[in-house]
Formats: structure tokens, C-alpha cells, sequence
């Protein structure tokens, strides 16, 4: 069996190696010290309480650690879950400890395997990649205890560059069943945090501020703010079509998270906590990443994303940040004067056309 090592001690990072464990696998899970609160209280109870719709029981994982170049020594697949904020300073002490037949899938992706895969010019026999979204909804509710929303289903990856995505397929294979994408921007605008999480938070900005404890899903999803994900929606699907993606719709999810009768299953993610802040990973990771390059590539091809600039405006003013001037755009990306063609090209060979 696989050898598998979970990058990161936040919820999802958890809820991976707990489930990665009661599934019979031998898991490290890691994170950096400065961030061990989570991964302490695992070590005091002894183990992970997995409730909800996923895999459920007690976990004893088997290694937890803050040694890196340890942690990933000998593993077969590297799974990485963290804030897209924090991919630049893992990626740059990650990519020297990596070895060739390693496969590094990123949850969710946020188009961090281009910039592991950039450091890794060296070792070609890396396979570096990402979901659609994050595996699964999932959140701590107590000390060393996690709810799971929705069973995991197989998820939609595409390695960087796509061309290796069969191989990023055959590496998780037995550890997450996935389904290929097109390629990594693609997973990455048709995550579903790009329609929702700027929008559900922004416009409840003052029930947020005034409760950490806020939960967007149950407090927050209303019809008014139903009907400007929507708006969000109808201005990322021209996006997409000009890139030449398809396109996944989120705001019906929302319109039936309303129906509480209709739809009883969805009670479990309705009751998903967050945001806590303004500063919560909700506006920040996705103000800094998936908006910001849907903005940019929309003033690139000259398409009006009115709903989406005035929501990252909003988000830049209240958190003192230039989200578009800051964030990973498609300057950052050297992507400027590119055609789509070129950029898709680009994304599924790894040779940039300039």
C-alpha cells in the first residue's frame, strides 16, 4: 500500500490523514511548528473523532510530525492542503527534498503545482497537480474531533503540466479516485469558492464582524446574496468560454440550501463555520487568487466582470490590501498580451510560447 504524507495541520489536512488512517494507510501528517495547535491536540487525545457523512470512527495517526524533509522521505504520494497564501514558502522548501516518482496533489489547488513545478525544473519525474475545489467540506468542532459534510466523491485533478495528468491520476490511484480536467486554471476558476465565498461574506461583513462563530452557509445564503452569486457567475462563464473551459455552476447549491425540508442532507454543510473575520482565508485566498485571475484575464480579453471587481474593490478597502495589484494575476503568471491558445498551450506542455 501507498505511502502517503498530508502537508498541513488546518481541518482539511486532518480530516485527510484521519480518513487516510481508518482506510489502512501508513500517514504522516505534517505541518510547520509555528502552526501546531491542531496536530498538539491530536497528540493529547491520541487520536481523530471523524463524524458526519464521510468516513467516520477513531484514527490513530500513525506519524505526526514538523520535520519535513522527514515527512516526506519516503512517501509515495504528498497531499498537500493549505492556504494558497502560504504555497510560495512550502513549494521553495518542499521542491529540494522532492524525489523522481513522487506524486504531489495539491487541495485545493489555487495553481500552486505551477509554482512547485517551476522549482522543480531538475527533477521532470515529479508529477505535481490539483483538485477542483477542496476534497471535501469539512470542519473541527471540537479538540481532535472533525465533521465531514459530503462523502468524498472522485474529484476532478489536472497536473501542471497537463499532459501529466494521466500519470497524477495513476498516482492517487487507490488513495483518492480522480477524474482528469483540462488543466490547472480550469480546476482552479470552476472551484466553487471563485462564484461563492467573496460574495456570501462581503455582503454579511457586519453579522461576520460582530460573531466568529458566524456560519455563512446557515446565516448568510439568502436570496438577495443568492441572486449576486448568480451575477458573479453569469460574468466568470464568459471568461470561461473565451478560455474555452467548461463551466461549473455553484449558485444552484446555494438556491437549495434555502429548502431546508427539500434538502435535509445538506444540514451537515450548512452548519460549515466560517468566516471568523474579514481576514478569514474566504476573502483573503480568494481575493488574492481565483478573483483576481478571473479579473485580470477578463481585461485581458476585454470582458465586463462589473459584480467581481466591486466585490475584490470592497474586500481591498476593507482590508487595506490591492488585491489585483498584490494577488496572482495574470502579470504574475507571465501571462500578459498571451492569447487563451497560447496560455492553454502553455498550461498543457509546460513550454511557455514567448
Amino acid at each position: 500500500m501507498k505511502k502517503v504524507t498530508v502537508l498541513g495541520g488546518g481541518g482539511t489536512g486532518c480530516t485527510m490523514a484521519a480518513d487516510l488512517a481508518l482506510r489502512g494507510f501508513d500517514v504522516t501528517l505534517w505541518e510547520d511548528a509555528r502552526y501546531w495547535d491542531n496536530l498538539r491536540d491530536i497528540q493529547e487525545v491520541g487520536s481523530v473523532e471523524l463524524v458526519g457523512r464521510g468516513t467516520t470512527g477513531t484514527a490513530v495517526i500513525p506519524h505526526l510530525s514538523d520535520d519535513l524533509a522527514a515527512a516526506v522521505d519516503s512517501a509515495d504520494v504528498i497531499l498537500i492542503s493549505m492556504i494558497a497564501t502560504r504555497h510560495e514558502e512550502l513549494c521553495a522548501a518542499l521542491a529540494p527534498l522532492l524525489k523522481e516518482g513522487q506524486t504531489v496533489c495539491f487541495s485545493a489547488g489555487n495553481l500552486g503545482s505551477m509554482i512547485l513545478k517551476r522549482m522543480l525544473a531538475d527533477k521532470p519525474g515529479v508529477i505535481t497537480g490539483e483538485m477542483q475545489g477542496n476534497i471535501f467540506p469539512c470542519r473541527l468542532i471540537g479538540k481532535a474531533k472533525i465533521s465531514i459534510a459530503f462523502p468524498y466523491a472522485p474529484k476532478k485533478v489536472a497536473a501542471f503540466p497537463a499532459k501529466d495528468t494521466p500519470a497524477l491520476i495513476k498516482g492517487m490511484s487507490g488513495v483518492y479516485e480522480c477524474v482528469p480536467a483540462g488543466n490547472v486554471l480550469e480546476t482552479t476558476l470552476n472551484s466553487p469558492n471563485t462564484s461563492i465565498h467573496l460574495a456570501g461574506s462581503l455582503l454579511n461583513m457586519g453579522a461576520v464582524e460582530k460573531d466568529p462563530s458566524y456560519k455563512m452557509y446557515a446565516q448568510g445564503i439568502t436570496p438577495g446574496v443568492c441572486t449576486c452569486i448568480e451575477a458573479v457567475e453569469k460574468e466568470k462563464a464568459a471568461v470561461m468560454e473565451a478560455m474555452g473551459y467548461p463551466m461549473v455552476f455553484h449558485a444552484g447549491m446555494m438556491r437549495k440550501l434555502l429548502e431546508y425540508e427539500k434538502y435535509p442532507e445538506l444540514e451537515l454543510f450548512r452548519v460549515v463555520a466560517g468566516p471568523s473575520s474579514m481576514k478569514h482565508r474566504y476573502i483573503e485566498e480568494d481575493a488574492t487568487v481565483g478573483q483576481t485571475l478571473l479579473i485580470t484575464l477578463a481585461r485581458q480579453y476585454g470582458i465586463a466582470v462589473p459584480t467581481m471587481e466591486a466585490l475584490v474593490h470592497i474586500a481591498s478597502v476593507t482590508n487595506g490590501k490591492d488585491y489585483i495589484a498584490q494577488g496572482k494575476s495574470v502579470a504574475h503568471f507571465g501571462w500578459e498580451g498571451m492569447t487563451p491558445q497560447q496560455i492553454n498551450e502553455y498550461l498543457e506542455t509546460g513550454v511557455s510560447p514567448k
